[in-house]
């Protein structure tokens, strides 16, 4: 495994989806712009709200973007482990009616994978979907996921209340 500094992780993952024709999006302030339902930023995909809902049309549909974001669902845990805190920067890759589930499952494990990006190895990699979405377990089994590295997880869908809402799949 390379050996990277938050900053190499963060230049190579925006390189990556640059080349997959993403236009880097800057870090947004944290307070939000023109979003009441917020205090603050809390997710790369917060600031792109306004794609999704169809009230502003991206001059790019991929985006990609190391966003400054701030959570405290377990702030009580703040200070207690040396894993929890506030302040954080989520990276992120989307698309706007450009590219979907497949495309995103291929290029996470090539990111992860690949030698000329971070070059883990897949053996160690562990994918969650939510059960109902046998579109992703599919996807991670065709780019060399063994089944058994293929976890159904309830949990493993991703909603904001009312609005963009669906399945997801995570990597451990």
């Amino acid at each position: 495994m390379k050996e990277l500094s938050s900053g190499q992780i963060r230049q190579m993952f925006l390189d990556f989806f640059q080349e997959k024709g993403h236009t880097i999006e800057p870090s947004a302030s944290l307070i939000p712009v023109d979003d009441p339902t917020l205090l603050w930023i809390n997710s790369g995909v917060a600031t792109m709200k306004k794609y999704f809902d169809g009230s502003v049309v991206p001059k790019n549909p991929r985006m990609t973007s190391s966003q400054k974001s701030i959570r405290t669902n377990d702030i009580e845990n703040v200070g207690k482990t040396p894993r929890h805190h506030t302040l954080f920067e989520m990276l992120g890759n989307f698309s706007v009616g450009d590219y979907f589930k497949e495309e995103a499952i291929a290029w996470a494990f090539e990111l992860l994978t690949s030698p000329k990006w971070f070059g883990w190895d897949k053996e160690k990699l562990y994918m969650t979907v939510y059960p109902k979405d046998t579109d992703a377990k599919k996807f991670w089994e065709k780019v060399g996921v063994s089944p058994d590295h293929i976890i159904e997880i309830e949990d493993n869908f991703w909603d904001i209340g009312q609005g963009p809402s669906g399945p997801d799949s995570e990597i451990f």
